[in-house]
């Protein structure tokens, strides 16, 4: 799950930097979807809840 969020987050961030970059119309076009997908799975992510801790049985 921690590498979901680490995904989500770095699509965020690169949507951003691609709406931000002076350099070339493309990528400020594909910028905004990538940006809304890091979202959309961040906001996904957030919303399933976190598995409990396996519980080792104790011998004896």
């Amino acid at each position: 799950m921690n590498t979901l969020y680490r995904i989500a987050s770095g699509l965020i961030i690169l949507g951003f930097l691609m709406l931000c970059q002076p350099f070339t119309h493309d990528l400020f076009v594909i910028g905004f979807p990538v940006l809304l997908i890091g979202v959309i799975l961040f906001m996904i992510l957030d919303h399933i809840p976190e598995r409990p801790p396996a519980q080792e049985e104790k011998n004896g």
